[in-house]
This record gives C-alpha cells, sequence and structure tokens, in this order.
C-alpha cells in the first residue's frame, strides 16, 4: 500500500528581473526536490514588480549606474557578486542584458496558471532575461518562450494583445502590500509562516519541515 504524501503550498512573490528571486527560486525548487519523498510540495508564482514606472528596455548596467549613483564598472561588480551564486545553482546570466517593465510579463503567467504551467513559464521567462536571449520588451519573443514552456501560443498572443489578467497581476500585488511585503523573493508556506528574501537551500528545506507539521 502507498502511503499518502502531504500537499504543502508555497506561495512566492517574485519579479522577473529581480535575480535575488532568480536565485532564491532555484535554492526553493531544490529544498522541495529535496522532499519529494515526503511531501507533494506546489509553488505558486505571485506578481510583484520591482519598478512598475519602468518606461523602455534599458541595459541592467545602465539602469543599476543610474539607480544607486556609481559608475558602470561598479554596477558591473554589483550584479557580478549576483553572478556568481546564480552560476554556483547551474543557472545562465549574464550582466549584458536588458531589464523592461515586466508586467505583461506576469500576465502570461497568470494566464498560464490556467493550463498548470506558470512556474514553468515564470522560470522559462527568467531564465530568458537572465542569459541575455529576451528583450521583455519584445511581445514575438515573450510569446515564443511562453508557448515553449506549455503556454499555447495563441493563447499568450490573445493574452498580449488585450488587458486580460491585468487585475490578477495587481490583486497579487495589493496581497503583497497586505502582508507588509517590501522587497522580494518573499515566500509563505502553507499560508502559516513567512521566508522573506533569498534564502539558502537548507534553510528553505527548515521552513518547508516546519509546513508539514500539524
Amino acid at each position: 500500500m502507498t502511503e499518502t504524501k502531504t500537499a504543502l503550498r508555497v506561495d512566492v512573490w517574485a519579479d522577473i528581473v529581480c535575480p535575488w528571486c532568480y536565485v532564491g527560486e532555484a535554492r526553493l525548487e531544490k529544498a522541495a526536490t529535496a522532499l519529494a519523498g515526503e511531501a507533494d510540495v506546489t509553488i505558486v508564482p505571485h506578481a510583484f514588480e520591482l519598478d512598475p514606472s519602468h518606461p523602455h528596455p534599458q541595459k541592467v548596467l545602465e539602469m543599476l549606474s543610474q539607480k544607486y549613483g556609481r559608475t558602470l564598472d561598479e554596477a558591473q561588480v554589483m550584479d557580478s557578486r549576483v553572478a556568481g551564486m546564480a552560476e554556483a545553482e547551474g543557472l545562465p546570466y549574464t550582466g549584458d542584458r536588458f531589464t523592461a517593465n515586466t508586467f505583461d510579463a506576469h500576465r502570461l503567467v497568470a494566464a498560464a496558471a490556467e493550463f498548470g504551467v506558470a512556474l514553468d513559464v515564470m522560470r522559462a521567462i527568467q531564465r530568458g532575461h537572465f542569459s541575455g536571449g529576451l528583450n521583455l520588451g519584445d511581445a514575438d519573443a515573450l510569446v515564443a518562450t511562453a508557448s515553449g514552456a506549455g503556454l499555447p501560443e495563441a493563447r499568450a498572443r490573445e493574452v498580449l494583445a488585450s488587458d486580460e489578467y491585468a487585475d490578477s497581476v495587481r490583486a497579487d500585488q495589493a496581497q503583497a502590500r497586505q502582508l507588509g511585503v517590501t522587497g522580494v523573493p518573499f515566500t509563505v508556506i502553507a499560508n502559516r509562516f513567512a521566508v522573506p528574501g533569498a534564502a539558502a537551500q537548507d534553510h528553505y528545506e527548515s521552513a518547508l519541515r516546519r509546513g508539514l507539521e500539524k
């Protein structure tokens, strides 16, 4: 007789262009895999825009330079710190990438939830962005990436040609504000307790085990 594993829901607020989210999610997924024999962990992504007013695609090092008042060389040093962490998790990463408004990308992730592939689409868009191969301001590129991860191409085009899921993205962000979230990633386990920031894999594992406790 097969023993039924405990279902464990994990909600994660993140922005697609947030490198700490990128790293944290990889660690969280590895922690969830480590518990595969004990629990069925479902990770549910939620939208959070770090810069909702970002008007157009911009080289990330230029953005960091302007935002923090640093030289381009200093901005590269800042970004390289996270690059090392990403590479340690086996993630593609380059400083030669564009940052952009992420609202439409988040809408595609929300649409993908209808097909059970929200996390897959989120992951694919992040990898495309951080590898430098995806310009988030390019609608055709977004559609190709999302469809490659399981969201039907026609549905992706319909979403981007409309305002579908805009309310869903805004609702995620409103919920984050209600929770007092000021930075991402922000992880809530079993609707009971939170893990702010990009934690180490063993920290996530411990938190997930706490979530399994009755």
